[in-house]
């Protein structure tokens, strides 16, 4: 059956998301996941995501997507959401983030085959799926082609009809006949019940005859079905009659939708919004109307797209102004996408004359855009209109250095601090006060900040404020204060909705720390800081103690490979407070006399413990033990500082290319950044571990072959280059390490465990 009140389960959600009812299947990204620390959402706002539709807005980010920037436009305007637009607004986030178009089919299918079993004598059901792919040239492209309520309606007929006609009547056996026909075409085939017998009861014919339409609409036979619809309509005895004009004009919809070409469609469009004026004029047919004004909006949507973002960006900055906020607020975003694309195209649609004369329109596109033109005209649009959103548009594009600094920095400082717009505000107050080397200040606004409004502010604006806080540090003691943060949640991230995980998995990951270092936190430590200052980090009680434990180990390791053996010596016994297994290795190392002895000795430890590495972690880190070998190869350490789980280390991939990321340094470091980079070239010129490891067993085992650990070495050596990063030159150094081991030490217990070598 094809439901009546059906607009909702036709558009089917992520049918509008790009005007169109056609959906490429969707494919799962390959596995492992790891759940890695968020410190500032980059998708969406902080969750809850109520908090920012209520108005808590936090630092609006200008690639979040539109319907974000809808709720922000309404909160800055002084219009806040209504408990029910608020209500449908955060629908509409649920259903994108949570990918709630996908249909529950198979509860919807599970029902009605309950529902068919109160006819007894019945064979079993066929499948029945209710995606159907495309015709021919587009079979890849599916579609959802029996909703949810085609599956109700025909629970509630059925139940209607046991009640005149029995269960186990031959009637009812022939109707169910006729719906399994109507519903083995969801999913192919053109499978066509009968006509009824002449002889049959009337209201069994009347039945027939709208099984029959709704088999061939979908079956795709829209012009049967659309006939046979309209053949309803003149049946003054049908008690489909009222629901068969509205279903008519949605045979029409459906064969516009499906055209292969958009103004192959539009004929079938124009067609069903005339009909759909018809129906909402014809008083006999009042059960269609609400859902004929639903249908007639997606009609609209697709044939005058342009009249209707308009019409629709009008009614949204008022308050309770549409009967279905969720529904405008979703086909508003979606027209969006239609006209400027949805970022992921790589060609770009041509971009409508008029569209930015609406004030929303104008601000949201405004606000994500980064251009030069777009901070000029958000900084018009505030001295014009003197109004909040503008303000916040032109200061989040504005730079330190320009004259007009002083006049945003004026008017965002007499905003109070209770405002939608302050985080955003005082964020970018900082970064223009920064810029525009007033660093005083700056630090003088942020400690304010977060002292008196830390607990009110979403923790992904805490934590933009703590890494402008970072930079800022004039001393150790201050930054290590602000590059310890809480994360804002944590999430896997496996297909880019940074959806935050399950309480256990963040329990499994975290182990029970609450902060972590953010990347810049991370990369002030490995590429900007010189390693004495690190070990004096390490020596800091202010430092939580999963952070105090990374930063020892990796003042230890770095001075030990950089044979900065005062250093070492003082970490050392840091670490052996924190790591208890370490002891005898690293009395092994202090008690070696030469810089070889020391290398090796470090070395074996490193091999011994895949955990140790010369730098501190971003995100959660390493959760294997130290001592064990981490599946997933996080062992050693390799020619770059090691970041989250979630890219390659310190850097993006643009066009195949490496692109370094920038570094900012702190200003307390800045002095010491000729040592800082003296030894992190050092440290990259000794390459990735495993091929070190090797060089370094290697060479100690020809010059001290009767040392009893050089054997154990090469084994971990050789094993090292199958758990951990290698490049182009680690097959020579992992076969040397191998023949040595086989060559020099053929019976020993390592060299029976050394089966293979390995070429990276």
């Amino acid at each position: 059956m094809i439901a009546a009140n059906s607009y909702k389960a036709l558009i089917a959600l992520a049918l509008i998301l790009s005007v169109s009812f056609i959906l490429p299947q969707r494919t799962q990204a390959c596995g492992p996941f790891f759940t890695e620390a968020i410190f500032v959402y980059s998708k969406h706002p902080d969750f809850p995501l109520e908090n920012f539709a209520a108005g808590k807005l936090g630092v609006l980010q200008t690639d979040w997507a539109r319907s974000y920037l809808v709720a922000a436009y309404r909160n800055l305007a002084g219009n806040r959401l209504s408990e029910s637009e608020a209500k449908g607004i955060k629908g509409v986030w649920d259903d994108r983030l949570n990918l709630s178009w996908e249909s529950n089919d198979d509860q919807w299918v599970k029902k009605w085959n309950e529902a068919r079993k109160q006819v007894p004598g019945l064979s079993a059901p066929a499948e029945i799926k209710v995606y159907r792919n495309r015709e021919k040239p587009h079979e890849y492209e599916s579609f959802l082609n029996c909703q949810q309520d085609a599956f109700e309606n025909a629970e509630a007929t059925l139940s209607e009809r046991i009640k005149k006609f029995g269960a186990d009547s031959a009637a009812m056996r022939d109707w169910i006949g006729a719906q399994d026909k109507v519903f083995a075409n969801c999913g192919e085939g053109k499978l066509i019940p009968e006509a009824a017998r002449p002889d049959q009861d009337s209201l069994i014919r009347a039945d027939r005859a709208y099984q029959i339409a709704a088999a061939n609409f979908y079956a795709t036979n829209f012009d049967e079905a659309k006939q046979q619809f309209d053949s309803i309509v003149l049946d003054k005895s049908s008690p489909w009659r009222d629901k068969a004009g509205y279903l008519a004009a949605r045979s029409l919809l459906r064969k516009g939708s499906l055209a292969e070409k958009e103004e192959d469609g539009r004929p079938s469009l124009a067609e069903a919004e005339t009909r759909l004026n018809a129906v909402l004029k014809d008083n006999s047919a009042t059960a269609s109307h609400h859902a004929s004004k639903r249908l007639l909006n997606l009609v609209r949507l697709r044939l005058h797209p342009e009249e209707k973002l308009h019409e629709l960006a009008h009614s949204l900055i008022k308050r309770d102004a549409s009967a279905d906020f969720k529904q405008d607020v979703w086909d508003y975003t979606a027209l969006l996408d239609k006209f400027l694309g949805d970022g992921e195209e790589s060609d770009k649609p041509v971009r409508p004359s008029g569209l930015n004369s609406d004030e929303l329109t104008d601000w949201v596109l405004t606000f994500e855009d980064s251009s030069p033109a777009a901070a000029t005209h958000s900084l018009a649009q505030w001295e014009k209109s003197k109004s909040l959103p503008w303000l916040v548009a032109a200061i989040s594009k504005a730079n330190g250095h320009q004259p007009t600094a002083g006049a945003l920095l004026s008017a965002a400082a007499n905003i109070d601090h209770t405002s939608p717009a302050f985080p955003s505000l005082a964020f970018h107050s900082v970064r223009l006060l920064t810029e525009g080397n007033r660093g005083g200040e700056a630090r003088a606004t942020l400690d304010k900040i977060l002292a008196a409004d830390r607990q009110q502010l979403p923790p992904s604006t805490v934590n933009l404020l703590l890494a402008e806080r970072t930079t800022l540090a004039q001393n150790l003691a201050e930054f290590l204060q602000a590059v310890q943060r809480v994360p804002a949640g944590f999430s896997d991230d496996s297909d880019g909705r940074e959806i935050p995980e399950e309480e256990s998995s963040v329990k499994e990951t975290t182990k029970g720390s609450a902060v972590f270092f953010d990347l810049d936190g991370a990369n002030a430590f490995n590429k900007a800081m010189p390693v004495a200052l690190i070990k004096d980090a390490a020596t800091s009680k202010a430092l939580a103690p999963n952070l105090q434990r990374d930063v020892a180990q990796a003042a230890f390791v770095r001075a030990a490979l950089l044979d900065d053996r005062a250093t070492a010596d003082q970490a050392a016994a840091l670490l052996q407070e924190m790591y208890p297994q370490l002891k005898e290795f690293l009395s092994a190392y202090q008690k070696a006399v030469t810089p070889d002895a020391r290398r090796f000795s470090a070395v074996y430890m490193s091999l011994k413990f895949p955990g140790l590495r010369p730098y501190v972690s971003a995100g959660t880190g390493r959760t294997t033990a130290l001592e064990e070998v981490d599946s997933y190869r996080d062992n050693y350490w390799c020619a770059e500082a090691p970041t989250p789980q979630s890219g390659p280390p310190s850097q993006d991939v643009e066009e195949g290319k490496a692109k370094a990321k920038l570094i900012s340094i702190p200003e307390f470091l800045k002095p010491s950044q000729t040592v800082a980079k003296t030894q992190s070239a050092a440290l990259q010129a000794l390459g990735t571990a495993p091929d070190y490891f090797c060089r370094i067993a290697i060479a100690w085992t020809e010059k001290n072959p009767a040392d009893p650990r050089a054997p154990e070495a090469l084994h971990l050596a050789v094993r090292s280059t199958r758990h951990g990063c290698t490049d182009e030159q680690t097959g020579r150094w992992s076969k040397a390490a191998y023949d040595l081991l086989h060559r020099r030490y053929p019976n020993t217990t390592w060299a029976k465990n050394t089966k293979y070598w390995f070429k990276g």
